[in-house]
């Protein structure tokens, strides 16, 4: 069967919008780091502000344009699932519920492809974070921390290698992402973060 466009995520936004206009904008708001206006929420997605209007079941970018459905379905779950905390402890992809079941496809998406493109230029990896507003940290030898959305931290790490010992990658969450997001949402997450940064040297 063949989908129509939308369909595979077109359930999950059904339903996360019907769960957001069943709740109070503004303490969503709050919670999550966004602003209300005009019965809109705008958060931070990176470098970028997303335009949530949960009576038009929308989601957009500032400028107009869409995002893809899969970044609409993980900013609409981590509204929902925003606290308004950050634990300030760092966790694996590992240690979240699920987490074990999901890593390879976070490997796959996330850590491989990371490797791929800036496992032997560290340097290129810095440029490209600095794009995005990455922080950078005293770890390997490249890492920076993103605010994915306000209230959600990744740490990204990049170990060159040598000629005895190759190039290696780890992304770290903050602790509170595990009970705003799932691990399959945490994947997709890693995913767009990376080939974020992908877009950025191209």
């Amino acid at each position: 069967m063949v989908r129509a466009p939308g369909e595979r995520f077109g359930s999950a936004i059904a339903k996360a919008f019907d769960e957001l206009r069943a709740r109070d904008i503004r303490r969503i708001a709050s919670d999550s780091g966004g602003i209300v206006s005009d019965d809109r929420l705008r958060v931070s997605v990176l470098n970028r502000t997303a335009v949530v209007d949960p009576g038009a079941g929308t989601v957009a970018w500032d400028d107009g344009t869409e995002p893809e459905d899969g970044i609409k379905v993980i900013l609409l779950h981590y509204l929902l699932g925003s606290d308004g905390s950050v634990d300030g402890q760092w966790r694996s992809f590992h240690e979240f519920e699920s987490g074990n079941l999901y890593y390879s496809v976070f490997r796959g998406r996330a850590l491989v492809p990371l490797l791929s493109a800036f496992g032997s230029d560290p340097a290129r990896l810095a440029t490209a974070s600095e794009h995005l507003g990455g922080m950078r940290m005293e770890r390997g030898d490249a890492s920076f921390d993103f605010l994915f959305f306000p209230r959600l931290k990744v740490n990204i790490t990049l170990w060159k290698g040598d000629e005895e010992v190759p190039a290696s990658a780890n992304m770290l969450f903050d602790a509170a992402a595990g009970r705003m997001l799932g691990a399959e949402d945490l994947a997709h997450l890693a995913e767009d973060l990376v080939e974020a940064l992908r877009r950025q040297v191209e």
